[in-house]
């Protein structure tokens, strides 16, 4: 990571930064990206990450905006990916399927935040108002699901409020939303099931045993390395 970025990291994520380019053999490159200064449900920007076998950048914004947790969270991504062997869940390099490309990786990322966000509050807790309010929108917006998209947008949602902000607003509100669609105890069943998979692969394999309308013939598991090289295998069973 450049030094003008690094430096205005506080030590502890200053030390993840070294050590995670280090074990991943990776040069972590911020890019500035004026168009996120007014994102993020706070309207004080946001951070994107793009994870590669050779390219690993976090964009960010140009007003200020690169706190220790934000930045902690793009990092956490990288490590699941390069040095963790978690696989990325993503369309599949033949093209085709009902799913977009973008779809899936949006997919991905939550499932991925299942996994990551918990780590990211322990370590900065004062990011639980940031997803508190990624949530609450993300709640509002479940009226306006399209139907068929429904019980997997809500399975999803569910299980990362369940697992992560069990006491919050947002979880109320989905609780409430679902018990109003009689959709409860199908997502509470799936979140059990999802937080007890073994591995990501497993918990893939549940997503589209689930939800059979998504066509996991035109979906990989892609493994990414930077010594090794990117691997793309499919979703068995």
């Amino acid at each position: 990571m450049q030094p003008s970025y690094l430096d205005r990291l506080g030590a502890p994520v200053k030390d993840f930064v070294r050590e995670l380019e280090q074990r991943a053999n990776i040069d972590i490159q911020v890019l500035p990206d004026p168009l996120l200064n007014c994102g993020g449900p706070l309207r004080q920007g946001h951070l994107e990450v793009l994870v590669e076998e050779r390219r690993n950048f976090i964009f960010a914004p140009t007003n200020g905006y690169f706190p220790d947790g934000a930045v902690r969270h793009e990092l956490l991504h990288v490590k699941r990916f390069h040095v963790d062997g978690v696989p990325k869940l993503t369309a599949a390099a033949r093209g085709g399927g009902s799913i977009s490309p973008d779809a899936m990786g949006h997919l991905d990322n939550a499932i991925e935040h299942i996994a990551i966000v918990p780590w990211e509050l322990r370590l900065h807790p004062e990011r639980r108002e940031h997803w508190e309010a990624v949530m609450h929108g993300v709640c509002l917006a479940l009226p306006d699901v399209p139907r068929d998209e429904l019980n997997l947008a809500l399975c999803m949602h569910w299980t990362f409020l369940r697992h992560v902000l069990p006491e919050s607003k947002p979880a109320e509100t989905a609780r409430r939303f679902a018990v109003g669609q009689g959709l409860l105890e199908m997502a509470d069943r799936f979140a059990d099931r999802f937080l007890a998979a073994r591995n990501k692969e497993a918990a893939v394999q549940l997503l589209f045993a689930t939800f059979p309308e998504m066509d996991k013939d035109h979906a990989v598991l892609e493994y990414i390395s930077s010594r090794t090289g990117t691997v793309q295998r499919p979703i068995i069973p």
